[in-house]
């Protein structure tokens, strides 16, 4: 399967789960299903993002990307998901693990 097409299936399936969802609102379930809901982007987004960063060589590392991916979730929980805790505490881990690096 070429990238072409791999790419083209996922936008096809983001696209139209997002159609049916605008075409036929619902409310926000309760209990864990909504907490899930609610929770998984931010997951699913950390899983993927952090994947490429933790591991460039192939040997898990502490590089600045993962300490500003790791410190904007960090932000994310303290500051209620606002935007400003995300990078100010995202860019704070970048620039002590860059230094302590060196």
């Amino acid at each position: 399967m070429s990238d072409l097409v791999l790419v083209l299936i996922v936008a096809t399936v983001t696209y139209a789960s997002r159609v049916v969802f605008l075409l036929n609102p619902r409310s926000v379930p309760e209990g864990w299903v909504g907490r899930f809901l609610e929770l998984f982007p931010l997951t699913l987004f950390f899983a993927i993002a952090t994947a490429g960063m933790a591991a460039p060589e192939g040997s898990i590392e502490l590089t600045p990307a993962l300490a500003a991916a790791g410190g904007g979730v960090a932000g994310a929980v303290l500051f209620k998901r606002s935007l400003w805790g995300v990078l100010a505490v995202g860019a704070v881990a970048y620039y002590v693990v860059r230094a302590l690096a060196g």
